[in-house]
């Protein structure tokens, strides 16, 4: 049976067939570079194995759209700020917060409080301070950002940033249930599959995987839906306010999240936070676990870290998407 998707593949061809005289050229995706089509479809959202955030496990149904293969890299990021002229909330600000080792720091294990500094100059080009640099990093996923900032770059692309329930549904990747975007067994103790906390955090990380912060995006194994780093590397911003009961009352349909007002953390009552998903190069098994495809943690949208970058959406359907390369 010839799908949707196929009918469309063939109408481009015919139309770019007819639109360039005396040349036949073919082009059997639409111009959407490293971006990946997510059929529509539903799934269970959520974990009742999970964290209580992460209950209950409730029926969604999502449109398609697109996703990016990888997360925003240095590089991108950088063509972004020579054009646009953006200036980040870090380097406004003049400081950003950087994870602190344990042989940097010996009180980290009276709390997460201890595991952060305000580095001064910490910013996207400097990742962990004015010592460091992206100089040969440009493959390496963007950290240092707010939500602001992500928000700024897929807007001057005309993309978004995804839902918690489109993050969820890439990452899972057509795995129904399962508790990685792998399958259920714990891979990652074995073999270098994310980029993750290999040890028991925050006192010693074994580096099993090579990399002690992040890696450059694409260095790990792809999901079955061909999106790499989906799990691990760095924490990604999505586009919903947190809250840590939304899946009781979820719309089913294209969920977008509670409303600002409606936001809430328990740690910090009074502060409205967005959500963060993936997790990143700092998530072990004993600790957030954040690589887990239903894991979700609150973040405040103003802050940046050098464990947190993002990736794109485009919500746009297939159809349009290939009429637009005629545009």
């Amino acid at each position: 049976m010839i799908n949707a998707k196929e009918v469309l593949i063939a109408t481009s061809v015919v139309v770019s067939i007819a639109m360039i005289d005396k040349y036949v050229i073919v082009e059997t995706e639409p111009s959407f570079d490293d971006m990946q089509w997510i059929e529509a479809g539903s799934f269970q959202m959520g974990s009742d194995r999970g964290k209580p955030d992460e209950r209950p496990s409730h029926p969604v149904s999502l449109s398609g759209y697109w996703i990016d293969k990888f997360e925003v890299s240095n590089a991108d990021y950088s063509r972004f700020i020579v054009e646009t002229g953006h200036v980040t909330t870090s380097e406004l600000l003049g400081d950003s917060l950087v994870f602190a080792a344990p042989a940097e720091n010996h009180a980290m294990l009276s709390g997460p409080l201890d595991w952060w500094n305000l580095v001064t100059k910490a910013d996207w080009r400097h990742p962990e301070g004015m010592n460091d640099d992206i100089e040969d990093k440009s493959d390496h996923p963007v950290v240092q950002v707010s939500f602001a900032d992500a928000l700024a770059y897929c807007n001057w692309l005309d993309k978004a940033l995804p839902t918690e329930a489109q993050f969820e549904f890439a990452a899972r990747g057509g795995r129904e249930g399962e508790m990685y975007s792998w399958g259920n067994a714990p891979l990652h103790r074995s073999e270098s599959i994310i980029n993750n906390w290999q040890g028991e955090f925050p006192v010693e990380n074994q580096v099993q995987d090579g990399y002690l912060t992040t890696a450059p995006v694409g260095s790990f194994p792809a999901n079955d839906f061909g999106l790499h780093d989906i799990s691990g590397n760095v924490w990604e911003w999505v586009s919903d306010w947190y809250h840590p009961q939304y899946y009781a009352a979820s719309a089913e349909i294209d969920p977008a999240g509670v409303s600002q007002s409606e936001s809430f953390d328990p740690a910090e009552p009074n502060m409205a936070k967005r959500s963060i998903r993936g997790g990143s190069f700092l998530c072990s098994d004993n600790y957030c676990s954040g690589f887990r495809v239903s894991a979700r943690m609150p973040a405040e949208p103003t802050t940046s870290a050098n464990h947190t970058g993002f990736r794109c959406v485009k919500n746009t359907s297939w159809a349009e998407s290939v009429l637009h390369q005629f545009n």
